[in-house]
């Protein structure tokens, strides 16, 4: 009759079994979720309520108010700010670069929580009626994965090219 029980020595290979594949789930979504926290730091540099700040504190709301005179300069500030953070997500979330439609979903949602957060922090409700902003984040956004596409598509075609001109020879 044999001993239902395990044996020490299949006990400790079934915790190192255990130990094991926990250690493997754990490294498998340890790159996701770093990619993650990277993914939040830029959205939340956009979601940060910089009018509310230049309000609160004079020092940063001096200059803030010089680079936001007029509507003109607040359509290139929001131009300049959704192609820098567009380009930065494009980099760390590489296949938004093939998948336009989630990119553009992703790009309206950060532009009405951007408009959410500001007038949240001016006390008022989101209206979304400032279109002269959402013009900004669409053109910054757009911009930002059209010249993603064209450096991925210049890489590419760079490293097709490469191969035959290494089969050249000098009397070609």
């Amino acid at each position: 009759m044999g001993n239902p029980k395990k044996t020490t020595a299949e006990r400790k290979a079934s915790l190192g079994r255990e130990r094991s594949e926990k250690r493997q789930s754990s490294l498998v979504s340890f790159p996701r979720l770093r990619s993650l926290w990277l993914m939040l730091l830029p959205l939340a540099l956009l979601w940060f309520p910089f009018d509310w700040l230049s309000e609160v504190w004079p020092a940063f709301g001096v200059p803030f108010r010089q680079v936001f005179r007029n509507a003109h300069d607040h359509f290139i500030g929001h131009t300049i700010f959704f192609f820098l953070v567009g380009l930065l997500i494009l980099v760390l979330v590489p296949l938004l670069r093939r998948r336009l439609h989630w990119y553009l979903l992703g790009l309206i949602l950060a532009a009405l929580v951007q408009e959410t957060i500001q007038a949240l922090f001016r006390g008022e409700l989101p209206a979304f009626t400032d279109l002269n902003a959402f013009k900004g984040d669409a053109l910054g956004g757009i911009g930002a994965w059209a010249v993603c596409f064209l450096l991925v598509s210049l890489h590419n075609l760079r490293k097709k090219q490469k191969p035959r001109k290494q089969n050249k020879n000098c009397f070609d």
